[in-house]
């Protein structure tokens, strides 16, 4: 897959793409002061531009690397398959947008529309353990809560509560102020603000110790914001680089849930999967077997 072919586009292309549909006609007197005005925000919109190639340039990488990787170990199931299909269906989703950006959109496509299925942040049920909004966790979890699985689904911790967790603890590392920062506006409900504080940690400190709760709860905040497909790409980066982290099951689990967002219950179910078999003894697993019932009836 060659996928940084489409990102070679000189960019004095579009340079000169806009400057000919903006200045040509123009009477041969035209004020100078005029001429360079129009120069100006033609600069800011190639400048714009270059900024969306950027970030999307970043994914595609990483979306590279990862591929690459499950190729290149053979591990891939059956199962794992059909995981590999989607995510290059996503692949190629993201490449588009790539092209669209670099022929002068000024913003990348929106994430397909959010689904019914799984209530979001807001319309979660408190968790009966410590009073956090579970965030759409819970919502999942089968009728029948005097089962036992059902009992520690509930008590599976929240991201919410990660979070609340992470903020009141201290970290030894360059990205500290970044990091904090992104959280705070992540409790604020501002998610556009916490996922530029998070990302900008990631490509500042790329080796950070934080960097595997960073992409989580950034990914988080894409899932708030209702960009599922997107959520789902960083979730699955988080896991593949930090298989055995901290974080690693609960990203699983949001996942899934993203998947479920969008109607992907294949995808939704193989992601329980892997949760199940990668880290049966997770707080997240009854969450897991609880939601595999659902998917199943």
């Amino acid at each position: 897959m060659k996928l940084h072919s489409l990102l070679r586009l000189p960019l004095l292309l579009v340079v000169g793409g806009l400057v000919n549909t903006g200045l040509t006609g123009c009477a041969p007197n035209t004020d100078s002061q005029q001429v360079q005005a129009d120069q100006f925000a033609l600069r800011g919109m190639v400048a714009n531009n270059q900024q969306q190639i950027d970030s999307l340039q970043e994914k595609v990488q990483r979306l590279e690397d990862r591929v690459s990787e499950i190729e290149h170990n053979g591990s891939v199931s059956a199962g794992g398959g059909n995981k590999l299909a989607s995510m290059e269906q996503r692949l190629n989703k993201l490449e588009s947008q790539t092209g669209s950006a670099q022929a002068g959109a000024a913003t990348v496509p929106p994430a397909a529309s959010p689904n019914s299925e799984v209530p979001s942040e807001s319309q979660a049920t408190p968790s009966t353990g410590g009073g956090e909004a579970s965030g759409g966790e819970a919502a999942t979890v089968p009728p029948d809560s005097g089962s036992a699985a059902s009992t520690a689904a509930a008590n599976a911790p929240s991201w919410r509560a990660m979070m609340d967790q992470e903020l009141t603890a201290s970290h030894d590392d360059p990205g500290e102020k970044l990091y904090r920062a992104g959280l705070v506006q992540l409790k604020a409900n501002k998610y556009s603000e916490a996922l530029d504080q998070l990302q900008m940690l990631q490509r500042r400190y790329p080796k950070s110790s934080l960097s595997e709760p960073a992409e989580f709860f950034a990914a988080n905040a894409l899932y708030e914001m209702g960009k599922y497909d997107q959520a789902i790409l960083q979730f699955n980066d988080q896991t593949m680089r930090f298989p055995k982290g901290h974080f690693a099951s609960a990203a699983l689990l949001r996942e899934a849930q993203a998947f479920m967002k969008i109607n992907d219950r294949i995808d939704a179910r193989l992601t329980l999967q892997k949760l199940l078999s990668d880290l049966p003894d997770s707080p997240e697993a009854p969450m897991a077997k609880s939601m595999m019932q659902t998917l199943a009836s």
